[in-house]
């Protein structure tokens, strides 16, 4: 045990020692989702006396080791240092993704030297493509989005009108937007955005269609208008229906009063609810009296 002890130390005091001198740096792609296999050297797993991966992810750093002696894994996701079938050896990253990229740092020691490099990884990431027509100041606009994606993507539009239309694009960290204000008569099914981007062979292609969530056109008032035109009736008439049946509820309620006013209930009802009937009744009694006068 003390031997293997004493191997430990003198290993990790020559790590430190070394550690960035005579460094390669370089640079990797890696595509989202795929397996990765980072090699350090060409040296053989027999030639080699240990590896060691120190892994800078985002601030947090963990390591991956492995020798005759003892082996190490402070990541704890997945990352193993393994042997092709020649007896190189790689560090296998599983399922590449956004949480795995950042700077890799290995050092290896073989019979005879040993060998350090700083490997930085990217992801390569496709965005999400989206596009839709929409009303904006009293413009018809084309509107292509492309989100989330690594490296940032590019966006130009395709269409059959004889004249060149400049679009407006706007580019952040987390997507690119592409404006394009159309003639007063176009037809949008001769308007594409195409969306390339290195994790495609071919450029993404998106038709834009109108959209109620970014409709916004004046053109709308007049249907607006009409179906408020509507429900307004509706409840006016409701209304006036309501007001008809407690009228006739009254009617009831009076005419089940007791006997002394039943004469005068019935003429006071025809009255609330058919005024213009009872007017009627009272003009033809008056002409027929006087009629009477002249017999």
């Amino acid at each position: 045990m003390r031997d293997i002890f004493v191997i430990e130390v003198i290993c990790l005091l020559a790590v430190s020692a070394t550690w960035g001198r005579d460094t390669v740096s370089r640079s990797e792609e890696a595509r989202e989702g795929q397996n990765i296999s980072l090699m350090c050297s060409n040296n053989t797993w027999n030639e080699m006396l240990y590896i060691i991966w120190k892994i800078n992810i985002a601030g947090s750093a963990c390591k991956v080791a492995f020798s005759n002696v003892n082996d190490v894994d402070t990541c704890n996701d997945g990352k193993k240092v393994l042997n092709t079938t020649r007896g190189e050896t790689y560090l296998h990253i599983p399922e590449f993704s956004v949480r795995d990229e950042g700077v890799y740092q290995c050092q290896s020691a073989y019979n005879g030297g040993e060998n350090n490099q700083d490997i930085t990884v990217t992801i390569i990431a496709p965005p999400k493509v989206s596009s839709w027509l929409e009303w904006n100041a009293g413009s018809k606009r084309a509107v292509c989005l492309a989100e989330g994606g690594k490296p940032a993507p590019s966006i130009s539009w395709r269409n059959t009108w004889n004249t060149s239309i400049s679009p407006k694009n706007t580019s952040d960290p987390n997507q690119v937007k592409s404006v394009l204000v159309l003639p007063e008569d176009f037809n949008a099914e001769n308007l594409t955005c195409a969306v390339t981007h290195p994790y495609w062979t071919h450029a993404h292609i998106s038709t834009p269609k109108v959209h109620k969530d970014h409709l916004v056109s004046p053109d709308l008032s007049v249907p607006i208008i009409s179906t408020v035109t509507i429900l307004t009736c509706v409840i006016i008439m409701a209304t006036l229906g309501g007001l008809y049946f407690k009228l006739k509820q009254r009617c009831k309620l009076r005419l089940a009063t007791p006997a002394d006013s039943k004469a005068q209930q019935p003429q006071d009802c025809a009255e609330e609810v058919e005024p213009y009937a009872s007017y009627v009744q009272r003009v033809n009694s008056i002409y027929n009296s006087s009629a009477d006068l002249f017999t």
